[in-house]
């Protein structure tokens, strides 16, 4: 894309021109999927990292005419993504293995078990309070194991509209837990002991 081309873009998305912006989505959406599917070797990891991206380029538009490489820019944004969604990623997999191991010692403890209990009373009270659609494609992926096209396909949505959904219902989740029981860590545990 030419330079003159991208700043009047830029212009027009600080404007709120939608048009604009799905232009600039359409331009570059398959170089930053490449870009990150490469790091990554995963497409899950590289479409979500392009929603992303291009969610927090909406939210920060006013300031976009700023911005003097836009191609620059937006690699910066994929790179980052993916190697904090890696970082993400290896903590979440050292934390469970260490909730695992100490829930396997906690097994015969009566008050633990009782808080496992509680816990898991109170996140199936949270899972009721999400929406109707978020609440079907949660219980969908997570009780019956279904894939996101396997959900898309018997809801009759598509896979994108899965994933939102999907996304929101586990940022509701992990935000009320965090702020009754205040680590990360027992959102991550309930939630992988309950559902996966």
């Amino acid at each position: 894309m030419l330079a003159n081309r991208e700043q009047e873009l830029l212009l027009k998305i600080a404007s709120g021109s939608e048009a604009a912006f799905r232009e600039l989505f359409q331009t570059y959406r398959k170089k930053l999927f490449s870009y990150i599917f490469k790091i990554t070797a995963s497409r899950e990891m590289a479409e979500d990292a392009i929603q992303e991206i291009f969610l927090k380029l909406w939210a920060v538009r006013e300031t976009l005419p700023a911005i003097g490489n836009i191609n620059a820019y937006l690699h910066r944004m994929a790179h980052n993504y993916a190697y904090h969604g890696f970082r993400r990623l290896a903590k979440e997999t050292l934390l469970l293995d260490h909730l695992s191991k100490q829930e396997d010692s906690d097994r015969g403890n009566p008050v633990q078990e009782l808080l496992s209990k509680e816990v898991t009373v109170y996140i199936q009270s949270l899972v009721d309070r999400l929406t109707p659609q978020q609440r079907k494609v949660f219980l969908l992926s997570r009780e019956e194991g279904l894939k996101q096209e396997e959900i898309a396909s018997r809801l009759n949505v598509s896979i994108s509209t899965v994933k939102k959904h999907m996304v929101d219902a586990l940022a509701f989740l992990r935000e009320e837990i965090r702020q009754n029981y205040g680590l990360y860590a027992v959102a991550l545990f309930v939630i992988y002991r309950l559902y996966v």
